[in-house]
């Protein structure tokens, strides 16, 4: 299987998985429901796999997660 991601505004709104007889996967999954689609990789640890809210990069093909903040500390009692 190959996975793909879907962009909207280079964020991920959706991760399929596209059978590997398929030659090109992001035209199937725009062909099948539209908008822009980018392969994600599940096994290449140079790479982040997907995840829904993450941020995909051009520049280096990748994804960032999305930064969580800090929670709030406890108040001392």
């Amino acid at each position: 299987m190959a996975y793909y991601a879907q962009l909207v505004d280079n964020i991920v709104t959706e991760v399929i998985a596209v059978n590997d007889e398929v030659a090109d996967g992001a035209q199937f999954a725009h062909d099948l429901l539209g908008g822009i689609w980018v392969q994600t990789f599940i096994d290449n640890p140079d790479k982040t796999y997907a995840g829904i809210g993450y941020t995909y990069d051009y520049a280096t093909q990748d994804f960032t997660a999305a930064i969580q903040p800090d929670p709030e500390p406890e108040p001392v009692k």
